[in-house]
């Protein structure tokens, strides 16, 4: 890699670590995450996750494992386990311009590609967490190098084990949703490669791949299966990817909720009208261009029609748009400058009232933030206007990540979903045993207090007042709207936007007596 392409790479890095400093650990995702990583590392069993004590079969294991490799040095760190995520982005901006430097053998095309993946916001806000999108990312970019090479100079049987073993990492890395993004691109083959194997082969290709994928995944999956409960097995092979297509899912979107927020996930590139043109004219001309439009087109598509889907399902598709853009070259008037003077004009309807922010948390805070944000962004939207497109949409997507970050550090906001106080608490009485009204529960404090048992969570009025009479000195927990206690809470703390009460034991059976149960 050239000298430029490690200068980009090294900003990239920084810019995340910066936005993982500008805000809490998040909660549900990271939070949970970072629990079921932290009880891999108490258990020692690397097979079958667990969350709160109870088993956890959403996930597969690669990304806890990681974060339990980074322990094995540091020892068990919340800073440390944050930058898995964001060293796995930071990979995908370098695979990206390897990536764009097979397709066209074009100086500094490599460097532009990585800049550009790295001027989307949402690319940086993703990928700064810590989530399976940016791992799994790696792994699509694994498996179109590969299918680039069969659909091109290596169509024999050794292209196609390369794709299987893409695919195994995909499993790893987040389970046969691997599929949804990699397959379209292999079964339309025909379409974008220049000169693509025939139909039969094809298919011999794809039943070798699927057959090395499955003997690689079945290193992990057989003795997690032979040595797992019934109730483990069924969750693992069936219920929980069932419940994502089917629905049933906390995250259940409408089928034109990803397209509909197209605009905004490729805020700034996606915002110049010469560059779309561009990219059309290249459609018959360039392979590469073609396969980019699969990858991204199939991938939005296939996730529209799947029931439980979020934005950061589809950031192992950014790269496409990187290299699509990158090929067809920034230029031209570019409307990027708009949704920043949309930001503007929010902000100071927000002054006099015109939006109001009554009971908010960032209205409970100092207003010089959001202004000082708004100043950001139309300082933004100047450089978009004058500077040449790659520098000014580079600077306006690192910059508005940045800015969004600060608002969140110098705001209500990182106090409110910082949950290190009520952690806190809980450390210190976890001993005597801890029980929550949440139900379902999701691990939210485990790993900020580094329980090392798990949290009960009674469900019925007998089951409470049992837990009262074995911990006679516990303390409760959970929200105090929704949480069904009788009595008030010892202690209110805000977090999540939400009041959450503190009870002693003794509280549980007044609770376990309410009709409500």
């Amino acid at each position: 890699m050239s000298a430029k392409l490690w200068a980009v790479i090294a900003g990239v890095a920084l810019v995340l670590v910066a936005l993982v400093a500008l805000r809490p650990l998040l909660p549900i995702d990271e939070t949970r995450y970072l629990a079921v990583a932290l009880e891999m590392r108490q258990s020692g069993d690397v097979l079958h996750l667990t969350k709160n004590g109870e088993l956890y079969t959403h996930k597969t294991p690669l990304l806890f494992g990681l974060i339990n490799l980074v322990w094995l040095i540091t020892g068990v760190s919340e800073f440390a386990a944050r930058l898995v995520g964001p060293a796995c982005a930071v990979a995908m901006v370098a695979g990206t311009a390897v990536l764009a430097g097979r397709f066209w053998p074009v100086r500094e095309i490599g460097v532009r590609a990585a800049l550009i993946l790295a001027g989307f916001p949402v690319f940086l806000i993703y990928g700064s967490a810590t989530m399976f999108d940016a791992l799994l990312g790696l792994a699509v970019l694994a498996g179109v190098a590969a299918l680039w090479r069969i659909g091109n100079d290596a169509p024999g049987l050794r292209g196609w084990a390369a794709f299987g073993t893409a695919l195994a990492f995909g499993v790893f890395a987040k389970g046969p949703v691997i599929l949804v993004h990699l397959l379209p691109i292999a079964v339309l083959l025909p379409v974008w490669a220049a000169q693509p194997p025939k139909a039969a082969a094809i298919a011999r290709g794809l039943a070798v791949a699927l057959a090395v994928a499955l003997a690689i995944t079945a290193l992990w999956l057989a003795p997690t299966l032979l040595s797992a409960t019934p109730e483990y097995r069924t969750e693992l092979l069936w219920t929980q990817s069932a419940a994502r297509v089917a629905g049933g899912m906390a995250h259940d979107r409408p089928i034109w909720f990803l397209a509909a927020l197209v605009p905004a996930m490729l805020f700034p590139w996606g915002w110049s009208s010469a560059v779309w043109r561009r990219v059309a004219g290249l459609w018959r001309a360039d392979a590469a261009v073609r396969l980019c439009i699969v990858w991204a087109v199939s991938a939005l598509v296939l996730f529209s029609c799947i029931s439980g889907k979020q934005v950061h399902y589809l950031i192992p598709t950014f790269p496409a748009m990187a290299l699509l853009f990158a090929k067809a070259g920034p230029g031209g008037r570019a409307y990027a400058a708009l949704p920043l003077l949309a930001i503007v004009v929010v902000v100071a309807a927000v002054g006099p009232g015109l939006i109001p922010l009554d009971g908010s948390v960032v209205s409970e805070t100092a207003a010089w933030p959001l202004w000082a944000f708004a100043g950001l962004c139309a300082v933004l939207a100047l450089v978009v206007w004058r500077l040449p497109p790659l520098p000014g949409h580079v600077l306006a997507g690192v910059g508005l990540a940045l800015g969004l970050h600060g608002v969140i550090a110098t705001t209500g906001l990182y106090a409110s979903y910082d949950g290190s106080k009520i952690a806190q608490i809980l450390a210190q009485n976890a001993a005597a045993g801890l029980a929550t009204t949440q139900n379902p529960y999701h691990a939210e404090f485990n790993f900020a207090a580094r329980l090392t048992q798990p949290v009960a969570t009674p469900t019925d009025a007998a089951a409470w007042a049992q837990w009262a009479v074995d911990h006679p000195k516990g303390m409760i927990f959970g929200i105090v709207q929704t949480g069904g206690m009788t009595t008030p809470p010892d202690q209110t703390l805000r977090y999540m936007d939400e009041d959450w009460g503190i009870w002693p034991a003794s509280a549980a059976i007044s609770r376990g007596s309410a009709p409500a149960d």
